[in-house]
């Protein structure tokens, strides 16, 4: 295992003592993202294991975040894939050249406070928590499904441009081919194949796109 990577296991065991059955603890390793999760305590919470994929919000940061120095990011919401919602923290390992080599997650399962504070506040009408949990928020998708992961990344990005694929030009594949490379989507196993359906172009075409890109 990448020693950068090793070093946070004793911390992330003690993390899981301390925080108790309802916040998962995960370890990812960045050299394979089809099978980043190393390391977990409390699986139950999102139902994933040892061997799964990354997820939405680690390749947006890689895009977005990688060549800085930011450390962390801390209480967002993510969602599992049964729709249950989380509250969610993650720091970013690096190694001596400051790029991101893996991630400690936390993933809090909140669904019992709520409840109770459901049933408290229901005692207390003119009580508003601006911090309820909701599905308008979510930053991140705790998808045990790589083939997933990479459709909805690619999904959001075609997003980002108001045409359909069947009318981009060039240069609006060449964006679109060179956002998913920046956020690491073709380390993904099949993402090739995915790009080339949602985009309608053949894999060497695709191919010939990255080629293209990494000469710049």
């Amino acid at each position: 295992m990448n020693p950068y990577i090793k070093k946070y296991i004793p911390i992330a065991d003690f993390l899981g003592e301390v925080l108790g059955q309802n916040t998962e603890i995960i370890i990812h390793d960045m050299t394979n993202y089809d099978h980043s999760i190393v390391h977990i305590i409390n699986a139950h919470i999102s139902n994933r294991k040892i061997g799964d994929p990354i997820t939405d919000l680690v390749l947006d940061f890689i895009a977005t975040e990688s060549k800085g120095n930011k450390q962390f990011i801390c209480n967002y919401n993510s969602k599992t894939i049964e729709g249950r919602l989380l509250y969610s923290s993650t720091f970013f390992i690096r190694n001596d050249k400051n790029e991101i080599v893996g991630a400690l997650c936390l993933n809090s399962d909140y669904h019992d406070v709520k409840k109770s504070l459901s049933f408290i506040t229901s005692l207390l009408p003119n009580y508003v928590d601006d911090k309820i949990l909701s599905l308008n928020n979510i930053k991140e998708n705790l998808n045990t499904n790589p083939q997933e992961i990479t459709l909805n990344k690619i999904d959001a990005i075609i997003q980002q441009f108001d045409v359909v694929p069947q009318r981009m030009n060039t240069k609006e594949k060449t964006e679109i081919i060179q956002a998913l490379n920046d956020c690491g989507i073709f380390n993904i196993r099949g993402a090739v194949q995915e790009v080339a359906d949602k985009l309608q172009m053949s894999e060497p075409s695709v191919y010939r796109y990255i080629k293209k890109i990494k000469k710049v």
